[in-house]
């Protein structure tokens, strides 16, 4: 039996956009690969011997990924941190063209469909739930905003058309995405940054259900058509290590980065100063002798310093203060991008610090089918806990030299994992934690993937 189609595409049934679902009754887990039951993640929590988590010898991550973790030495009740690690299948339903075709829904539907790999690092603050919600979360949001654009992103050398489920048919068309530099590259980024806003406003809505607070960084790794997409929001780090160059793919975002963002909206929305902080920026807080003098100070257009005559309102507390990494937004918090934090008040007040802070990522690409790789050239991605006592070189160094050494062993990038959480966790010394050198090593959590990258998924 035959049917004629009249020119109209089978109904899709798209699946809903992700919901943040009720969570098991213990809330608090580690990252799904490491396999861990409830016990076993009470058991590992010991903040005295801060053992190193990694997963088990026959749980292969995608990539060969190496991964290891470490909880903090009692800068929190809990590992802060989460990490996911999965392959992402992009999926749309397209009608064939045929004006005839054998009844059989087999027949009037076929399948694009693109492979991605997604790597994905969370640091938690004011509690583990953001983290844990991005976690799960994140890349529904993502494989949701690529699936939308798949008949775009499936030409990778077309431009992207004006109206999208149009082809560009005519020259003018081509020629605006041709004149703003529109690429497949650039709509990819646009969806990363979209999925972002969107898993904020899940986060929040969570949140407030939930009558819970808290925020998160996030660190995300794309690997798309040949490319590495990197997705930044906060202060974790990623870098490629090849031969003895190291790339950064990402920017740390702070109150220090960002002071001229942060001042600019104080600029244009002084009400959410309130009446107790002022937008410029002093190298020290401004004394009541200080008033009618010309002292030093920065305003939100200034890259270098100026001078200015103090006033009574420079007396309040500046929006962006502080020294080196203890510098705060609003006195509170640190990180400027992330997801959560919508309730995060100034202490004892009523003023609200998130339209502040930003939950859209920087993302920068890496094209993989540019460079030719070694078994030795990785990709390492971790949380601030690392980077805390660990500089891009210092990291970089070790990768080296520890997988010459290891060059032979098929869990090397496991085991660099390992290696690096230990050098920065360091050992217990007099009630705290040293480094080898004898400097104070990180507190704080620590979360790493060692991605290899000379065969892109192959075997080890």
């Amino acid at each position: 039996m035959f049917k004629r189609l009249r020119g109209r595409s089978p109904s899709v049934k798209r699946s809903p956009a992700p919901v943040c679902e009720e969570p098991p009754e213990n809330v608090y887990h580690r990252p799904h690969f490491l396999h861990q039951s409830p016990g076993e993640t009470s058991l590992n929590s010991d903040q005295k011997t801060r053992p190193v988590l990694f997963p088990p010898r026959n749980k292969k991550l995608p990539w060969w990924t190496g991964y290891a973790e470490v909880i903090n030495a009692g800068k929190s009740i809990s590992n802060e941190d989460q990490a996911t690690c999965r392959p992402v299948i992009l999926k749309k339903r397209t009608s064939i063209d045929e004006d005839w075709v054998f009844l059989c829904p087999n027949e009037v539907t076929q399948t694009q469909e693109i492979m991605a790999t997604y790597w994905g690092l969370f640091d938690g603050h004011g509690g583990p739930t953001a983290a844990i919600q991005a976690s799960k979360y994140l890349h529904h949001c993502i494989k949701d905003q690529l699936e939308d654009i798949l008949d775009v992103i499936g030409k990778p050398d077309a431009s992207p058309p004006m109206r999208l489920g149009e082809q560009n048919g005519n020259g003018s068309e081509t020629s605006y995405s041709k004149e703003k530099k529109i690429c497949v590259e650039s709509v990819v980024k646009g969806a990363l940054e979209i999925a972002f806003k969107k898993c904020d406003e899940l986060i929040g809505v969570y949140l407030a259900s939930h009558n819970q607070t808290g925020g998160c960084t996030a660190l995300v790794v794309l690997h798309f058509q040949g490319k590495l997409f990197v997705a930044s929001a906060g202060d974790s780090r990623a870098i490629v290590v090849q031969k003895n160059d190291v790339l950064p793919l990402s920017n740390e975002f702070t109150a220090i980065t960002e002071r001229q963002r942060i001042q600019h909206l104080a600029f244009l929305k002084p009400e959410l100063l309130g009446e107790e902080f002022s937008r410029y920026e002093f190298p020290r807080r401004v004394k009541r002798n200080d008033v009618g003098k010309k002292i030093l100070y920065r305003d939100y257009f200034m890259s270098g310093w100026g001078y200015k005559t103090a006033e009574e309102d420079d007396l309040k507390y500046p929006v962006v203060h502080g020294d080196g990494r203890q510098t705060r937004v609003m006195g509170t918090i640190a990180v400027t991008r992330g997801l959560g934090d919508h309730k995060l008040m100034v202490y004892d007040t009523d003023l609200c610090i998130k339209p502040f802070l930003s939950c859209i990522p920087e993302v920068m690409v890496f094209d993989l089918e540019q460079q030719e790789f070694g078994l030795n050239d990785v990709l390492i991605m971790a949380t601030d806990g690392l980077w805390d006592v660990m500089s891009n070189k210092d990291v970089a160094d070790a990768a080296v030299n520890f997988l010459e050494d290891q060059k032979h062993d098929a869990r090397r990038y496991t085991m660099l994992a390992q290696y690096l959480v230990v050098k920065a966790r360091g050992f217990p010394c007099n009630n705290g934690w040293t480094l080898e050198d004898g400097n104070f090593a990180s507190h704080d959590d620590i979360s790493v993937f060692v991605i290899p990258l000379h065969n892109q998924g192959g075997t080890a």
